[in-house]
């Protein structure tokens, strides 16, 4: 009886599993994070664009002391380098 039941009990537990995996969400990998955030599809994200998207995501004035220091040390720069890539 014992060894009929093993199967099953392994048989469940796999269900278990599977259904633990279909239930839990994909996070974004750093290039959908990218993409989302990149609203003029110019393949870079600016400061305003990151901006946006974190208070999409978080709610108004997030982190805004951050986000204006950052602002304010961005104006007229680029971070155009070797190892970037553009995404489209």
């Amino acid at each position: 009886m014992l060894s009929k039941a093993i199967p099953v009990v392994a048989l469940f537990v796999a269900a278990a599993a599977f259904a633990d995996a279909a239930v839990e969400p994909a996070l974004p990998n750093v290039e959908d994070n990218i993409h989302a955030m990149d609203t003029d599809h110019n393949g870079m994200v600016s400061v305003s664009e990151v901006r946006a998207y974190l208070e999409a995501r978080h709610g108004k004035n997030y982190e805004k002391a951050l986000l204006d220091d950052l602002e304010a040390k961005a104006v007229g720069k680029s971070c155009a380098s070797p190892f970037s890539r553009s995404l489209y």
